[in-house]
């Protein structure tokens, strides 16, 4: 390891022919495997090895296989949460390496073309990525430090010089992180001591003496601020091939994309998205044509295609949850339990609705004597699903969450399924070589009702006749239509002018006023409460306007009267009424409201309110 960073030795990885026979015999035994009597006939994964006891508490960005030690034999790599990295060769166990920190993504990659062909392994973990060659630390590569704010950075020169003290430091700190002031780390703890033990006076000043003892111990260092690393992958640089050489990218905190020069050893390009990303794909070659997919943690897709950031932003109901590109789509799972497919040009070709949440996908490419590009979903539910576009192909259950999954070669197998689960265990399944992706184990289409004739009846003289008689007077018949059509919309036009002239409807707009009235009734009686609420809608005040109510005699108002000095435009007056019912048998009645013109005997607009059955308590 160079001086940049230093990484704790690492055993060297056997690779004996240990590893080879027990995949060897594993292949052999699965590919003869037939199903049993009542099973599906066509099976799409066959168990091939589990180990429970694998602790390998892995995500999908942190599974790969690769062909480590250059004889086409592919090694198994997990960089797990409890901070080590696992190489199996076949079912073995061969080497086990400690890690710094907790990994994010691990990428096998070629940096170079010199023989022997053999790949480096990096590790994303914090701020660092670590790079393995022969399975030992070669390099770590840190992310470039953020731009730290020229004020920030002013305070803590005044703090260390003693221009400025250390309270006034952190109320000013305050102000600007108050003002959206992205601060550093070291200003954060500084202002976070400050109200760690309460609000009394005693706390207050112990936070006093943190803070000074705090800036005493951190402002001779240089002020900087750190970004972690949030995923990471690799694209090929000039060449189309499995072992051509790759270029890593890895997406930051800070919403920053770097590429990195295919050593790993600096950064070749730096894009700044809008969020941090969660998810990146790549498709092409660096060096002729390329798009790399971020899905971002605000819910967008941004593309960046040869060296800059396009314009072309995809805009997901919900956050997203798992990222597939192919030659032309774009597959992404969402935490609404759908799977949504775009073209790269932004249109939506389809979506896939799943029946749990969607834990990790997976591409399944397979190269025959035609290309198959298929789908694979874990969802909460234990299932896996393969969707060979909008066709389910096959659906697999486990017994237990994935977390993982990796497709690809492993060992001298083609087409091999890596899942790691939520208990630790590993599980490699295999695909059967007669495998059949092309047609759907359920049918997607419309359903087979609908291939069955209707019922229906002979064509009568009648019919034929009508028929005629429609084709020779289609055009009087138009018109007529016509006619009749604009008829009903002037009628009906009239009877809702005369309706709010008359004041019957919601909003009247006679007598130049426009007044919105609602009234609702309140109470289970005996005794009920009329709540009025008027509300001008024009853009003149109204003044003195009387409100009037009427009753059937069942009824007792405290006020048949209100009298409103002014309504003021867009502002709500709002009354209430008493209303007492006297005969507990009498049923249930209406009271009518009416908003009344000083100037005419039509009212302005009124209201009908329904009233209850009373309930009336037994003596």
């Amino acid at each position: 390891m160079e001086d940049e960073g230093r990484m704790p030795p690492q055993a060297a990885t056997p690779t004996g022919a240990g590893g080879q026979a027990a995949m060897a015999m594993m292949r052999e035994d699965t590919l003869g495997a037939k199903p049993a009597a009542g099973a599906k006939a066509a099976s799409l994964w066959l168990d091939a090895w589990m180990d429970p006891m694998a602790n390998a508490n892995a995500f999908s960005s942190c599974v790969a296989t690769a062909d480590l030690a250059g004889d086409s034999e592919w090694r198994l790599v997990v960089a797990g949460a409890d901070r080590k990295m696992k190489v199996w060769s076949g079912t073995a166990l061969v080497s086990e390496h400690n890690l710094l920190e907790v990994p994010v993504a691990l990428c096998p990659f070629y940096s170079e073309t010199q023989a022997p062909r053999t790949p480096s392994l990096a590790v994303a973990a914090g701020t660092h990525v670590y790079i393995y060659r022969n399975l030992r630390p070669y390099y770590k590569f840190t992310v470039p430090n953020l731009d730290v704010d020229v004020r920030e950075a002013e305070v803590w020169a005044s703090v260390r010089d003693a221009k400025l003290s250390v309270g006034d430091a952190a109320e000013e700190l305050a102000n600007m992180r108050d003002a959206g002031t992205v601060l550093t780390s070291r200003s954060l703890d500084l202002l976070a001591l400050e109200d760690e033990d309460g609000g009394d006076g005693g706390s207050s000043a112990a936070a006093v003496v943190r803070q000074e003892s705090f800036a005493r111990a951190t402002c001779g260092d240089p002020l900087v601020q750190q970004t972690s690393i949030t995923c990471m992958s690799s694209i090929k640089k000039n060449l189309d091939e499995w072992d051509a050489v790759s270029c890593l990218y890895v997406g930051t905190e800070a919403g920053q994309l770097y590429i990195l020069q295919p050593a790993g050893t600096g950064v070749r390009n730096k894009f700044q998205l809008s969020s941090p990303p969660a998810f990146v794909a790549s498709t092409g070659l660096l060096d002729v044509d390329y798009r790399i997919v971020v899905a971002c943690r605000d819910g967008h897709i941004y593309t960046i295609r040869n060296n800059e950031l396009s314009g072309l932003v995809i805009e997901l109901e919900s956050q997203p949850c798992g990222l597939v590109r192919t030659a032309k789509n774009i597959l992404v799972g969402c935490m609404n339990n759908v799977v949504h497919n775009f073209h790269v040009k932004g249109k939506k070709n389809y979506s896939l609705y799943m029946p749990a949440a969607i834990q990790c996908m997976e591409a399944l490419d397979i190269v025959r004597v035609r290309t198959v590009k298929c789908l694979i979903v874990a969802l909460a539910n234990g299932e896996l699903r393969v969707y060979n576009e909008k066709n389910l192909v096959s659906v697999y259950t486990m017994n237990d969450a994935v977390h993982g999954l990796r497709f690809g070669r492993l060992g001298r197998e083609d087409n091999a399924l890596v899942v790691t689960t939520k208990s630790g265990s590993l599980q490699v399944k295999i695909m059967p070589r007669q495998a059949n992706l092309e047609t759907s184990g359920v049918n997607a289409g419309p359903p087979p009702e609908q291939d069955i004739p209707l019922a229906v009846p002979k064509k009568t003289k009648l019919y034929v006749e009508q028929t005629q008689r429609e084709r020779e007077q289609a055009v009087e018949m138009h018109r007529i239509f016509q006619r009749d059509l604009c008829k009903l919309r002037l009628s009906t036009a009239r009877a809702y002018v005369k309706v709010l002239q008359d004041g019957q409807g919601p909003v009247s707009y006679g007598a130049g006023a426009s007044v919105r009235l609602a009234a609702t009734v309140q109470g289970l009686g005996p005794l009920f409460k009329i709540r009025v609420a008027l509300t001008n809608t024009g853009s003149r005040p109204i003044y003195d306007v009387p409100l009037m109510l009427s009753a059937a005699p069942m009824y007792s108002l405290s006020r048949s009267q209100v009298h409103v000095p002014v309504l003021l435009p867009g502002l709500t007056y709002v009354d209430e009424v008493r209303v007492m019912c006297n005969d507990q048998n009498a049923g249930a009645d209406a009271v009518r409201v009416f908003v009344c013109n000083k100037n005419s005997a039509r009212p302005i607009i009124s209201a009908v309110v329904k009233m209850p059955l009373s309930e009336f308590l037994d003596q």
